[in-house]
């Protein structure tokens, strides 16, 4: 028994859902994955049926930890791949922004150098130009053409000649400073508006790598609380399991004791019909529905997914709401009504001798009991549903015993 169970406990820490495959391998959007896992759930109160209601709980806490948890690890693995590249992208542009904050520092001082040199260039033509009026100039020209000595006027015009030149050569070295300290100054506002872009380039790294480590934090706290709620789980199903696998035991011990009766009676109505003839296979109408409700759990064997024992379902389920009206499938009388261990409250109707066996039908997990002995008609009012007893939800399970033997109810409705 505890090798099952620690079976079972293996398979949920691997991360095995509990029925069928994974959710998250079956549907593609959050909301597929939901109403598969749903459907799934259903599934497993339906094979919990006759367990104790903190057990079975137990059970689906760890099937929805489980799928949640499958949820969570894809999401703080693709939570930490954007943490990796948010990292990476604003390491990156630190560095561009740090490279392009070396540029501007460079392009400054090259702009303030550039400036420099053109206040000496200019400073040096006005030198020039003072010089050259006062010693060459016109005044050299002059003195040049004034001149009757050959050589004299030589010597003056050469003189002014290359104060002219001094002159023309720092105007063309002033015009390429001033073509320089444009492009210089070109560049440095190209440079501070790619700072600019790559400051704010930067800031939206940063925050988006905040942000993927904050959804990474958020992740892993999901995921350990996911793991914590898992092992609580785990613990409850470890502690009852013995538990519930007695309770099933007194299930049948209940069954047997009601089918022993339902016999006795049965063989009581064929001796007066003169044998006992066995049932028909099929009696369509024989027997009314007992709700206005759809079947949702059939008659035949389950697998209990933690016990891993097969059992018998000896009836069928309605899926209705806890509180509507039950009906007497067909005329009889009312053998029990009450509290019935497992079953909860539970209304039992015998109808006698019907198609050649003796029919009878039970009524369990009431939530209110109406009639409680006597003699009752076909549809007439006996209870209401609910979910007392072992049950995971209310709904009302519906058996045909014929000749004190559990047989598929639908032959008969």
């Amino acid at each position: 028994m505890r090798r099952s169970v620690l079976r079972f406990v293996a398979g949920a820490v691997a991360g095995v859902v509990l029925v069928g495959v994974s959710v998250g391998a079956r549907a593609d959007s959050v909301g597929d994955r939901k109403k598969a896992l749903d459907r799934e759930i259903a599934q497993l109160r339906d094979e919990l049926e006759g367990t104790s209601a903190e057990f079975a709980e137990a059970a689906v806490t760890l099937k929805r930890s489980q799928a949640e948890l499958s949820d969570v690890r894809a999401r703080l693995e693709a939570a930490h791949e954007q943490v990796v590249l948010a990292q990476r992208r604003d390491a990156e542009a630190a560095s561009r922004l740090a490279y392009a904050r070396a540029e501007e520092t460079k392009a400054q001082r090259g702009l303030d150098a550039q400036r420099t040199a053109r206040e000496q260039a200019r400073a040096a033509i006005g030198l020039i130009a003072r010089q050259s009026y006062v010693d060459c100039g016109l005044t050299g020209l002059s003195l040049a053409l004034q001149s009757d000595d050959p050589d004299q006027f030589v010597d003056q015009l050469a003189f002014a000649g290359t104060a002219l030149q001094s002159q023309a050569g720092a105007v063309r070295r002033l015009s390429v400073q001033e073509a320089e300290l444009r492009a210089r100054g070109a560049k440095l506002t190209a440079v501070r508006a790619e700072v600019a872009d790559l400051r704010k380039q930067s800031a939206a790294a940063l925050q988006a790598r905040r942000s993927a480590e904050a959804e990474a934090s958020a992740a892993e706290t999901e995921q350990a609380r996911l793991v914590a709620r898992q092992s609580t789980a785990l613990a409850v199903i470890e502690a009852k399991a013995d538990q519930e696998k007695a309770r099933l035991d007194q299930l049948r011990a209940e069954q047997a004791e009601l089918q022993g009766e339902l016999a006795a009676r049965a063989a009581r109505e064929a001796r007066k019909h003169r044998g006992s003839a066995p049932p028909p296979s099929s009696s369509p109408g024989l027997l009314g529905y007992p709700v206005r409700g759809s079947i949702t759990s059939g008659f035949g064997l389950r697998y209990h997914p933690i016990l891993h024992i097969w059992r018998r379902h000896t009836g069928v389920d309605f899926g209705v709401g806890c509180g509507n009206p039950v009906y007497a499938s067909a005329a009889g009388q009312v053998v029990s009504a009450g509290r019935a261990g497992g079953y909860g409250n539970r209304v039992v109707i015998d109808h006698g001798w019907l198609a050649g066996a003796g029919l009878a039908s039970t009524y369990s997990h009431l939530s209110r009991v109406v009639v409680r002995s006597g003699a009752v008609s076909r549809g007439q009012l006996v209870a209401y549903s609910g979910t007392t007893g072992l049950s995971t939800g209310c709904h009302l399970h519906y058996e045909v015993l014929a000749n004190g033997k559990y047989v598929n109810p639908t032959r008969y409705l």
